[in-house]
């Protein structure tokens, strides 16, 4: 059984979206005359599921938190966003068309949490994570994110190759997002089991991994500048995603 691990976060949306989800909160915070909407949505919901609410001078929450921006917000809570074995099996094996977001080696916490904003909005299914060389799911990323970090499910095994292997053997398109590639996202057809692979801003998708892909694709770019990075690449392509699924007549 996976463990939850307990942590910090801090923001009102962040700390707010933790309130609603299904996690576990055991402390909220709040700073000394610090007011709001949110603010008193945050305490309704203290005063709801019956969880412990202290106000503390300013100075106590950087204590808990660091040198943030905590917006006189801080929570404690358990938090296990992973899926179980059976769960993943479940979803690769039995949920029509499923939607999974490999996010290849993206150590930028602010970059992994806007990944996670879009990827929550769109309705991502899984964010697969890699054991290694990944972001850890923190505060940070809970800020970046707005709180979707709260309604994301992720998987993460040692092997990211056996992952793509595992999705492959189940019928699942994958597809990694390189510049090189001659199919372009508009082309690629993802109304069906489908994953997606982000690579990270320096390296992109690795190299190793392509073998592992049944396809790749590419955003076209017009301008002299390749200026999309590795959140806004996941945006533009999980959106053709939608459009090909809810908006096309195809």
């Amino acid at each position: 059984m996976i463990q939850p691990q307990q942590l910090y976060i801090y923001g009102r949306q962040p700390v707010y979206e933790a309130l609603r989800s299904a996690h576990r909160v055991l402390q909220i915070y709040l700073a000394e005359n610090v007011s709001g909407k949110i603010v008193g949505r945050i305490r309704q919901l203290c005063q709801q599921k019956n969880i412990p609410l202290d106000t503390v001078p300013k100075n106590d929450l950087q204590k808990l938190v660091g040198p943030v921006v905590h917006q006189g917000v801080v929570a404690y809570l358990e938090f296990q966003p992973f899926l179980s074995p059976g769960e993943w099996h479940y979803l690769i094996h039995e949920k029509p068309s499923p939607l999974i977001l490999i996010a290849d080696q993206i150590q930028d916490p602010h970059n992994l949490g806007a990944i996670l904003r879009t990827s929550e909005i769109t309705n991502v299914d899984c964010v697969v994570l890699p054991t290694k060389g990944s972001a850890p799911l923190n505060a940070t990323v809970a800020k970046t994110s707005a709180g979707a970090l709260f309604y994301t499910r992720f998987y993460q095994a040692p092997s990211t190759e056996k992952i793509l292997l595992n999705l492959q053997e189940n019928d699942f398109a994958v597809f990694a997002t390189l510049p090189s590639a001659e199919q372009t996202i508009f082309e690629a057809d993802f109304k069906g089991k489908t994953a997606l692979i982000i690579g990270s801003e320096d390296k992109g998708v690795r190299k190793n991994l392509l073998h592992y892909c049944t396809d790749s694709v590419k955003i076209p770019q017009f301008g002299r500048v390749n200026s999309l990075n590795a959140s806004v690449s996941a945006a533009v392509v999980l959106y053709e995603v939608i459009r090909q699924r809810f908006f096309s007549e195809v």
